[in-house]
Parts: structure tokens; C-alpha cells; sequence
């Protein structure tokens, strides 16, 4: 298990003790911290999502969307 992995339980942890803020800030270190290929980026990004659409935080919802977005899009070789 990737410690992108480990970082994405405790913040869904966190998430569901309404620790918004605590759960977003560990995935971003974690996300800053993991390597471009980790395969666990995806996961993580949806969590931070999750936490910040149950925050209200609508632009920090945003980026991790983005990032979603952009990930999805490189592993689909249909789109072209």
C-alpha cells in the first residue's frame, strides 16, 4: 500500500468526522508529496473532492475535479 493510499483512508477518516479542512490539507501534502505515476492519484483527488463539496468549498472542489478530469482523460486511449 502506497502511503498515497494510507493518506487517502485517514482522510476519508477525517472527512467523516467533519475534519474538512484536516482531511483536504493531508491530500494535497500527500498528493505534492507522491510520485506522477502513483497509481493511487485518482483516489485521492476523489477524496478530496468529496471534502471539500461537503465543506462548501466550491473552488477547492474545482481543482481536485480538474485533476480527475485531466487523469481520466491520459487513461483513455479512445479520446482522441
Amino acid at each position: 500500500m502506497s502511503s498515497l493510499q494510507d493518506a487517502t483512508k485517514v482522510a476519508a477518516a477525517l472527512r467523516g468526522q467533519k475534519k474538512y479542512r484536516d482531511a483536504i490539507d493531508l491530500i494535497e501534502k500527500a498528493l505534492a508529496a507522491a510520485p506522477p505515476e502513483d497509481f493511487a492519484r485518482l483516489d485521492a483527488n476523489r477524496e478530496g473532492l468529496r471534502a471539500a463539496e461537503e465543506a462548501g468549498l466550491h473552488d477547492v472542489a474545482k481543482r481536485f475535479a480538474d485533476a480527475i478530469s485531466l487523469k481520466e482523460t491520459e487513461g483513455d486511449p479512445d479520446e482522441d
